[in-house]
């Protein structure tokens, strides 16, 4: 039997690569390679299978085999530029982006895959030229129509934004995402949606519970905008109900997690990585509690800048904890981390933020999900500023029941229960009284009500905190061009209003379980 030519098993490889088998490209890939060391698209290819094994760090030194031989192929850095994003390498997977747009790629693929690249970093303005270029080439793409929907949405372009999600779903008309989006894009308006077309959507034989809920949050909020509230309850309750199951999901998971935080920092730690932090401004808070209201506030100050909401913090706990586990956070996570040099940690998340290259009095962190590190950000930056979200826990337990978070980010576990939602709210305000306890006036609370009620007299307050003199411009942010990526990126849009003050009124009934909970934990 002759032996297939390279060509003939670079062509097996690629038809392995088109229909997804990853065991029959990695033996392709080999056979390639030991032909010819130097093969550089077998190495590209290799490092997908390696990708796709979770094996991210090999599949950089792959695909850094691939450039050797050809470093300027465009779609060999864009592959690198997202092996480092899922890395969370900011720095690397921007210097690979920006090579690779450099080499002017004219594949739709590899321009959606840079814009991809630099949305995952909260680079709007660099990913809307690749976006934008992507969908000039391939209009009939939905995914590409949809990406570039998403960062004009981000950038402020509503009706580019709106006109790219109802495009996605003209190509795709049971694309559910693009019908959820298109519903949070319109969150705010009188007019209603398709009620008829996503209760067919939501007919669909073999449903995932993934698209049942996008087709859920679409169908809910068009009910909200009938006035029918307790019927767009029941369809959220729904959907969420069964993809908690599918998760696995109960609250005791979590009640775990903020039992071991709160005996680690029982008492303030001693300042031992003195200077650290001087820069940092952390704004936390539960979810859908104002943080990103305050952000653009504070933001729109001369003497301080945003850097969104970053990851580095509890990547950098997890990086030094050293631990196998698989979570973020976990026990031993905390346990581990505590053996750590204060200043070791401290000094690798300033370095990854001053990578961002931003260099103002203040940088602006707003990870809502950090109010769980606050321990060991005071122990590692001990000279970092704290800014605390405080809201109406009916209002907050709402807004999180209302709101579809990343499936993939366990953090957010809780919200596919109003129960669970409650239960973890009584939690978090429990590790907050621990904190002021602990902390002090190193934490400065921000009442949500109070802003949308005096923004001048609280946006001072904070102002004093931080030790800035007072700017106008800073009740003028809805003015911003800047990007905003969380779930207020349509509300930012806008001056302070108060719709969403005792939203929880109009669905009273239905939160009876939730004030139930609240009750029995002395919070209202």
């Amino acid at each position: 039997m002759q032996t297939p030519s390279i060509a003939q098993l670079h062509s097996a490889a690629e038809q392995a690569l088109n229909r997804g088998d990853m065991r029959a490209l990695h033996h392709y890939c080999r056979q390639i390679l030991q032909a010819d060391p130097a093969h550089s698209d077998a190495w590209f290819l290799a490092s997908i299978t390696a990708a796709a094994a979770g094996q991210l760090y090999k599949a950089v030194e792959m695909v850094e085999r691939a450039l050797a031989g050809s470093p300027d192929n465009p779609e060999y850095l864009a592959q690198k530029a997202r092996y480092y994003a899922q890395l969370n390498e900011y720095d690397r997977a921007i210097e690979a982006a920006d090579s690779a747009l450099a080499k002017n790629p004219e594949r739709p693929l590899i321009l959606d895959t840079l814009g991809v690249i630099y949305a995952r970093f909260d680079e709007h303005h660099k990913a809307i030229t690749p976006l934008r270029r992507a969908v000039s080439l391939a209009p009939e793409d939905p995914q590409f129509q949809f990406n570039l929907a998403s960062t004009e949405q981000f950038l402020g372009n509503m009706d580019a934004a709106r006109a790219a999600y109802e495009k996605a779903i003209t190509l795709q008309p049971d694309f559910a995402r693009a019908h959820w989006a298109l519903s949070e894009l319109g969150k705010n308006s009188a007019g209603t949606g398709d009620t008829d077309k996503l209760n067919s959507l939501l007919q669909q034989p073999q449903l995932s519970a993934e698209d049942q809920l996008y087709f859920s949050h679409a169908l809910a909020r068009n009910l909200e905008q009938r006035g029918d509230y307790s019927q767009a309850f029941q369809c959220l309750n729904n959907a969420k109900q069964r993809y908690r199951k599918k998760i696995g999901y109960t609250f005791s998971q979590d009640a775990t997690l903020f039992g071991a935080v709160k005996s680690a920092f029982a008492s303030p730690a001693p300042n031992s990585a003195t200077g650290l932090g001087n820069q940092s401004l952390f704004i936390v808070g539960m979810p859908r509690s104002g943080t990103t209201l305050v952000e653009r506030i504070l933001a729109s100050h001369s003497q301080i800048e945003s850097l969104g909401e970053l990851h580095e913090f509890p990547l950098a706990i997890k990086r030094h904890s050293n631990t196998g586990s698989s979570h973020t956070l976990d026990v031993d996570v905390i346990t581990e981390a505590l053996n750590v040099a204060p200043a070791a940690i401290g000094q690798d998340y300033e370095t990854r933020c001053r990578a961002r290259g931003k260099s103002a009095a203040y940088l602006i962190d707003k990870l809502p999900m950090n109010f769980l590190y606050l321990g060991f950000i005071l122990r590692s930056l001990p000279e970092a500023k704290i800014v605390v979200l405080d809201r109406h826990p009916l209002d907050v337990c709402l807004s999180n029941f209302r709101q579809l978070f990343s499936f993939n980010f366990r953090y957010y576990h809780y919200h596919y229960s109003l129960e669970d939602t409650a239960h973890y709210i009584c939690a978090y305000q429990d590790l907050m009284s621990h904190w002021k306890t602990v902390y002090g006036d190193r934490i400065h609370t921000v009442n949500y009500e109070k802003v949308t009620e005096n923004p001048r007299q609280e946006s001072r307050a904070l102002l004093d905190y931080l030790g800035l003199p007072w700017e106008e411009t800073c009740l003028e942010f809805h003015k911003s061009g800047a990007p905003a990526s969380t779930a207020s990126s349509v509300q930012i849009r806008q001056p302070i209003y108060r719709d969403s003050v005792k939203r929880w009124k109009k669905f009273e009934k239905e939160l009876t379980p939730a004030i139930e909970i609240f009750n029995q934990a002395g919070i209202l």
